[in-house]
């Protein structure tokens, strides 16, 4: 057994005794740091007192932060192997186990939070939860939030402007198939790094740059190395909240409810968390010293050449299906919040 198997064994043991005098427990993972400006964080925390206040002292919740139970992939097969009962993921998370979900990281297609938001509670991700199911067996998506934001362009060394400034630079991604392309296609030299190894690959060089948000950067101290940002926003940072179906189903009736209602308002907090703490990370990216640059509109031109490029490489690899989907969700999304805000400028 390997040594981080080992050492994810003996945390989880720790922690299930301590709550021994509980009926039931949800141990939930995550890759953030155990900090009150790392959202991944706050909403787990706010998981675990909801859960644990409303219960009446029947369910505890045990929170393993910070990698402790190693990366997103190891998270997933986790919960799909029961070892813990939830974990909260990117897209980089789930997306070696159903690639289609990538899907949703096409550049460019999400405008806003809005749409967004509109978006992670309509059809679309009840399709995205019974077709991971049905391929997993037992990884259940329970609620979407996001988990920084949106996707721009950080560096060290210098400020990427246009798309032809992404020429040779070790941008790191996740591991994403969709992320990867895109990197490549506007001239990256694309750089997969696991999230825990991250901060080493900007101080030591072995990545010039990373995709994330500001709400990432901060608490994780990337800031040490990032000078850079241009807020091109080309991908909507998707968190995706999992719990093992089983266990899920095998409370009582109750707890599945107040489970079910604790990971919907999860989403909720980090929605709204990573909205406010994205204007007072880009504050703290500036005093550090970073330098924030906003496109105009034909430096954004240069960067959304990519978009018809990654549209016709998802299709081409997945088919039309899903992209038909999300783009239809999109659509719908737009067409009601148009249709409000008429309401709302009325008269």
């Amino acid at each position: 057994m390997k040594l981080r198997t080992l050492t994810a064994a003996l945390a989880i043991s720790l922690a299930t005794s301590a709550s021994a005098l509980a009926q039931y427990t949800l141990k939930i993972g995550h890759v953030a740091p155990a900090s009150e400006i790392a959202d991944d964080h706050v909403a787990a925390v706010y998981l675990k007192s909801f859960i644990e206040a409303r219960s009446g002292g029947r369910m505890k919740v045990e929170i393993f932060p910070a990698s402790q139970l190693g990366d997103f992939r190891a998270h997933v097969e986790q919960v799909q192997l029961g070892g813990i009962e939830a974990t909260h993921t990117s897209i980089g998370g789930i997306g070696q186990f159903f690639p289609e979900v990538q899907v949703l990281e096409l550049p460019y297609l999400i405008p806003n939070d809005l749409v967004a938001e509109r978006v992670a509670r309509g059809q679309l991700f009840v399709d995205i939860r019974d077709a991971i199911l049905k391929k997993t067996g037992s990884v259940r998506l329970m609620s979407i939030t996001n988990t920084g934001r949106f996707r721009s362009f950080f560096t060290t060394k210098k400020p990427i402007i246009t798309a032809a400034d992404l020429k040779g630079v070790k941008m790191r991604t996740v591991d994403s198939p969709l992320e990867i392309e895109f990197v490549r296609a506007l001239g990256g030299n694309a750089t997969p790094v696991v999230w825990g190894e991250l901060y080493t690959a900007l101080k030591t060089n072995v990545v010039e740059g990373t995709k994330n948000g500001a709400t990432d950067v901060i608490p994780n101290n990337l800031h040490d190395a990032l000078k850079f940002v241009t807020l091109d926003e080309h991908a909507y940072l998707w968190g995706f909240n999992w719990v093992n179906d089983k266990w899920l189903k095998s409370l009582p009736k109750d707890l599945q409810d107040l489970v079910a209602d604790a990971f919907l308002q999860m989403a909720d907090v980090q929605f709204q968390y990573n909205k406010e703490y994205e204007g007072r990370s880009l504050i703290a990216f500036a005093k550090s010293g970073g330098k924030i640059h906003v496109p105009t509109e034909a430096e954004r031109k240069t960067f959304m050449a990519a978009k018809d490029h990654m549209r016709k490489w998802f299709v081409e690899k997945y088919g039309a299906e899903w992209v038909e989907k999300t783009e239809k969700a999109v659509a719908a999304a737009e067409a009601d919040i148009a249709k409000e805000r008429s309401m709302l400028l009325s008269r």
